[in-house]
């Protein structure tokens, strides 16, 4: 199908971009542990606002393999246990709040006022994009993802690149808004000192993949490691 101003089928286009966002959103991470505790621990926006975040960041890696910029690639594979270490300590910081974090009492003024429920709002979102955009795995498989799917030169028109960023964007919120959906369902069955636990797990978990990101800049034997143990 012809459409003015575009050079691939639009729908089929979005298509696969929807399914490409929703596929690499899938595996679970530190950005999920986050959505899934916001979401019982303080409630839907809190999730779909985390959920937001991470679906941004897959859309500026999308954009990145989209409009095929080799340079941007370039960096993120040469500078990889630079932003493997920025994020790990990012993360260990960030899970070892969460644990110490008690849930707010209800009635509290200042989590009541309006300016605060914004700044609130945007370091949820803040916070899973920045987990997001410093796992250097997600441009490569956007870049695998899109190679695969022949959608590489995608960015010489400028109408197909940002319908798939977009496409991207939409198919990663999908996951999120499912994620967050089943965790807000869950949100009655916790009590004040299952919150406090929740709060505990999920931040040992996020600590868990900071440390996991640190270890793995150590220089072992990665790959002989990996196939004794049949990875």
């Amino acid at each position: 199908m012809n459409v003015p101003g575009f050079h691939f089928n639009p729908i089929a286009l979005a298509i696969e971009g929807a399914a490409i966002g929703f596929l690499i959103a899938v595996p679970v991470g530190p950005a999920a542990v986050l959505c899934i505790r916001r979401s019982i621990t303080v409630g839907a926006v809190a999730g779909y606002m985390t959920g937001v975040g991470a679906a941004l960041g897959d859309a500026v890696f999308g954009a990145v393999a989209a409009f095929g910029l080799s340079i941007v690639e370039q960096f993120v594979i040469e500078r990889e246990k630079w932003l493997l270490g920025i994020g790990g300590i990012g993360l260990m910081i960030m899970g070892w709040v969460t644990m110490r974090h008690r849930p707010r009492t209800v009635g509290d003024p200042v989590a009541d006022d309006r300016e605060h429920q914004v700044a609130t709002h945007f370091h949820y979102a803040s916070s899973s994009f920045f987990i997001t955009v410093f796992n250097p795995l997600t441009v490569m498989a956007f870049g695998a993802a899109f190679a695969g799917r022949n959608l590489a030169g995608v960015g010489a028109n400028l109408a197909d690149a940002a319908l798939l960023v977009a496409a991207v964007f939409c198919g990663a919120l999908a996951w999120w808004a499912i994620i967050c959906t089943a965790a807000v369902s869950l949100r009655h069955r916790f009590t004040g000192v299952g919150m406090l636990w929740l709060n505990r797990a999920s931040g040992a978990v996020i600590l868990g993949f900071g440390v996991v990101a640190l270890i793995s800049l150590l220089p072992l034997p990665w790959k002989q490691i990996g196939h004794a143990l049949g990875l």
